[in-house]
């Protein structure tokens, strides 16, 4: 009798692990991947304020192309004749990196833009290296 108890025991717990191994019982939730922001890549018209930092001034067309998370551009304004290029990296919906110019004077900076959830827009702001001021103006454009 005692035989058969310890064996209807043990049959009794095998079947316990068994099904239990049968179940997960992890805790931890599947990760949800992160939205990616529209792509910055295509041509923008812009505008962009200076000196009095309210009056909106009709921009130069930027062409950005987005590789990954960087994310280069040029610009070309031929009534002062002068050449712009943008360089920066993505995270989320934000370009921050920096913009130079060829022409009298050189000019460079930092910029920071903003991508519209449509994907269509940015916003954003930029400062003058050579701006012993400390000046930050807006920046921003319209997908073409």
């Amino acid at each position: 009798m005692k035989k058969s108890i310890s064996l209807l025991l043990i049959a009794l717990a095998s079947l316990m692990l068994m099904a239990a191994g049968c179940t997960s019982t992890s805790d931890t939730t599947p990760e949800t991947p992160v939205a990616q922001a529209e792509s910055w890549s295509g041509v923008w018209s812009t505008t962009w304020t200076s000196a009095d930092q309210a009056t909106p001034v009709p921009g130069d067309d930027i062409t950005f192309t987005q590789t990954g998370s960087s994310v280069t551009g040029t610009y070309v304004n031929p009534e002062y004749d002068f050449e712009g290029s943008v360089t920066g990296t993505v995270e989320g919906n934000k370009l921050t990196g920096t913009w130079s110019e060829s022409g009298l004077p050189e000019t460079s900076g930092t910029l920071e833009f903003v991508l519209s959830d449509d994907g269509n827009t940015f916003t954003g702001t930029w400062k003058s290296a050579n701006d012993e001021s400390g000046a930050i103006y807006s920046w921003n454009g319209v997908r073409k």
